[in-house]
């Protein structure tokens, strides 16, 4: 069954200036292009996994069992505030040759992509624990769980990287039909812009103040990642320890029973992904044909492979 995502929330809302600020967000941010979004009341939500099942068995006649339970555990995800401010001088706005208007928006959509780029970095490395203002991140979640963080073998953490794979797909696990990785919207509330037009702020001395026209931006996301599974890394890649085919699959059998809907990288470890080429796993035609040498592998087995800028070359070595 097809998803709601963020843009779909957008369009239903039919408020046409939030659909074009998740538009321009979906442009810099790939999870809001393909990741399911879900609306809660309030700024968090629980939910139960069972984390063990009791046990259960066949019994000889006068003989019997011993008695068990299994384990829930809650799991809390927390949606946190964003806030941009833009602040465009008015005599300079006023001055710019295609009118005050156009001189805002383009000033604007540097917000826009600031709250995208924001959101998206700290899918990958946010803490709470560290930044109690911050989402917690696949770095956090996964930091105790190595059943789906496979490593490549370096070890310098300041040329360490990682692939990661996500599933936006529900999957039936013991614990029930669970989904994979979610936005999740405060209230729902999706992200929008008020226009405060001109007010008073203060110079770079912090003392003067001056007019400028005012804008801010708001949103206040989730990340909720239901189950361990339902993302997985290839990490430790570094220029001597490339991904190969084998950690690839690797990685998507330790997510099983979820399915992979995304491959995410950094632009180096997307031009080593490109030395895979040819093999089984990258044909772009089937059979693989000379003239595909000059084509991009983007996909791994049909899962589409995005470069995220947000994927830094100096990870810490995960152990």
């Amino acid at each position: 069954m097809a998803k709601i995502t963020l843009i779909d929330v957008a369009k239903r809302s039919g408020n046409d200036a939030t659909v074009g600020i998740v538009e321009a967000m979906s442009q810099a941010n790939p999870f809001f292009q393909l990741a399911p979004t879900k609306s809660i009341r309030g700024n968090m939500f629980k939910y139960q996994v069972r984390s063990a099942l009791g046990t259960a068995g066949f019994r000889a006649f006068n003989a019997g069992v011993a008695g068990t339970k299994s384990v829930i555990r809650d799991v809390i995800v927390e949606c946190k505030p964003m806030l941009g401010i833009s602040e465009v001088d008015k005599a300079l706005a006023e001055a710019h040759p295609d009118g005050v208007q156009a001189f805002r928006q383009s000033e604007d959509m540097g917000f826009i992509s600031a709250l995208a780029n924001t959101f998206n970095a700290k899918a990958y490395y946010g803490s709470s624990s560290t930044t109690a203002a911050e989402i917690d991140g696949v770095g956090t979640v996964l930091s105790s769980l190595g059943s789906t963080c496979i490593g490549a073998g370096g070890s310098t953490a300041t040329a360490e990287t990682s692939m990661y794979f996500w599933s936006f797909s529900d999957a039936n696990t013991v614990q029930g039909k669970l989904p994979g990785v979610q936005i999740v919207l405060a209230n729902g509330m999706l992200p929008s812009a008020t226009d405060l037009g001109v007010q008073l702020t203060l110079d770079s001395g912090g003392t003067n103040k001056y007019p400028a026209y005012q804008t801010i931006f708001e949103f206040t996301p989730g990340l909720a990642i239901y189950d361990s599974r339902s993302v997985g890394r290839l990490c430790n890649i570094d220029p001597t320890h490339l991904p190969t085919v084998p950690l690839m699959n690797q990685v998507i059998t330790a997510m099983f029973p979820y399915n992979v809907d995304l491959i995410t990288c950094s632009k180096t470890v997307y031009n080593y992904v490109q030395g895979l080429k040819g093999t089984s796993a990258f044909q772009q035609t089937a059979p693989y044909e000379s003239s595909d040498i000059f084509k991009r592998a983007t996909t791994f087995n049909g899962i589409p492979i995005l470069i995220d800028e947000n994927i830094v070359a100096t990870e810490a070595v995960v152990s």
